[in-house]
Formats: structure tokens, C-alpha cells, sequence
């Protein structure tokens, strides 16, 4: 068994996965910059006692993160409490992915592991939506190459840009609306971020379908994924654990590469 472990923006994701790739136990942290590697090693320790974790049992741990001031520390605690190596995911990393743009490693690793669980779980081509701190949407084409995307503002950044920026507008929390032509400002704000998101995400979709010529697959992932999902026209498939899918695939691919001394990197 290992630890993946996705260090985002807001949140760091942690998920138990067996020798056969199966998801078993999720625990999110705060990703705090404020904390240093011990702090965190005694977090996840504490974390995995009560979710009765063995650290000590894992074959090793994998890690993507797209705070870099936060890589060491975890890859640190990690090394700390497990006696099995802390893979950092990057550029250099086996992907069995190829790429549109001549130089891949100025993409985020999150998108690309997202779309290398994508590959690997669902028929292409595969348009991904990512609802995190910001909204990604990229694309892997049906034959299997990574050929970008594009990065709008996150719910949660809208929602605070309009709070902020405005007198009489409070700061409200993310939730369905009663009714999209809504009586009252907080109920107007609600229905304005989730109808606004979901027309802007059906909008780039049908782009994108546009040009691959193709529907595909519509996989969508991140914190509010189960929230915007319903109220877009296209079908979306919600998947949770689409990074740790990724995760666990590289994972596999890195022991191979190990076996075999490939040092391909991009396959």
C-alpha cells in the first residue's frame, strides 16, 4: 500500500491506495505554509493513528504539489514517518502521456496527473474540469496526447472578488439558490456564481467538442464538482479521486522504470 498525496492551493489531499490501485482511506489537511515538516509529520501522524493508517507499513508515498514552498515540507514529514522513499512528481517524471506543446514542464503537475488518471479510466478523448482554488479545463485528444486547456478564476475567488470589491454585497458561503430569478441578494449571489459557472463551463466544453470534432468524455473533479455539475446542459462524470487515479498510475510506472532502468520520460 501507499500514501498519494496532492498538495493543492487551499487543501492537501491524502489517500491510502492497495498493490491492486484501489482507493481506500481520504483525509484532507490544510495546506498551510505556515507549519514546518515536523508540524506536518506530527499532523499525519496523529491523522493516520486515528484512521488506523500504518505508516510504517507503506511501501513508499507519491506526491504532486503545485505549492512549491510546500514540496519539501511534506516530501520531509513523509520521510519521516515511512520507511519506504517519497516520490515528488515533476517534469522528469514517467507519465505514459505525450504532449501537444514542445516544452511540458511549464504545465502544472496537477493537470497533467489529472489527465494521466483520465487516460487511464475513461475512453478518449477527455475533456477534464478542474474545481479547485481555479478552474481548469484541459484536454487529452483520442489519441492520447496532452494538448492543453484553459485556467478561469475558482468559485470561491469569485465569490470573495464580488464580496470584496462591492459595498453592499456580504460574504456569503457557496450553496444552491431557491430559484434562479431569485428575491433576495444572498439567494441572487448563490444562483449568479453556480448558473454563471456551470453556463461558463457548458460553454468552453462545447468549444472544445467543437474542435476535437468528438464529444468524449466530460470528467469533472475538485471540492465542488457535486455542487456546479447539476446544473450544467452536458453530461459530466464526477470523480473524486481522478488525481489519485493519476497518482497511483505514475506510481506504477516509476517502479517499472526502476525494474527496468528506463529512463524514458515521456512515453
Amino acid at each position: 500500500m501507499i500514501l498519494a498525496i496532492d498538495c493543492g492551493n487551499t487543501h492537501t489531499v491524502f489517500g491510502t491506495i492497495t498493490k491492486e490501485g484501489e482507493i481506500q482511506k481520504i483525509f484532507r489537511m490544510e495546506s498551510s505554509r505556515r507549519k514546518t515538516s515536523y508540524e506536518y509529520a506530527a499532523d499525519i501522524a496523529q491523522i493516520c493513528q486515528l484512521l488506523k493508517i500504518d505508516l510504517q507499513g507503506l511501501e513508499g508515498s507519491i506526491l504532486s504539489s503545485v505549492v512549491p514552498e510546500l514540496t519539501t515540507s511534506y516530501q520531509k514529514a513523509m520521510e519521516l514517518l515511512c520507511k519506504g522513499k517519497c516520490v515528488v512528481v515533476s517534469s522528469s517524471s514517467p507519465m505514459n502521456m505525450s504532449f501537444a506543446m514542445a516544452d511540458p514542464s511549464g504545465v502544472a503537475p496537477d493537470l497533467i496527473i489529472s489527465a494521466v488518471g483520465a487516460k487511464n479510466n475513461y475512453p478518449l478523448p477527455a475533456i477534464i474540469i478542474d474545481m479547485g482554488t481555479a478552474t481548469t479545463i484541459t484536454v487529452v485528444n483520442k489519441e492520447g496526447v496532452f494538448m492543453g486547456g484553459v485556467i478561469l478564476p475558482g468559485v470561491g475567488i469569485s465569490m470573495n472578488a464580488l464580496a470584496k470589491e462591492t459595498s453592499l454585497l456580504p460574504s456569503i458561503d457557496v450553496a444552491p439558490a431557491k430559484t434562479l430569478i431569485s428575491t433576495d441578494t444572498v439567494d441572487a449571489m448563490r444562483a449568479g456564481i453556480i448558473y454563471g459557472t456551470a453556463g461558463s463551463l457548458d460553454g468552453i466544453v462545447e468549444h472544445f467538442q467543437e474542435e476535437l470534432q468528438e464529444e468524449g468524455s466530460v470528467i469533472a473533479t475538485g471540492g465542488l464538482a457535486h455542487l456546479i455539475c447539476p446544473y450544467c446542459k452536458h453530461k459530466m462524470i464526477v470523480d473524486d479521486n481522478l488525481l489519485l487515479k493519476g497518482l497511483w498510475k505514475i506510481w506504477q510506472l516509476e517502479q517499472d522504470r526502476a525494474e527496468t532502468g528506463s529512463n524514458g520520460v515521456y512515453a
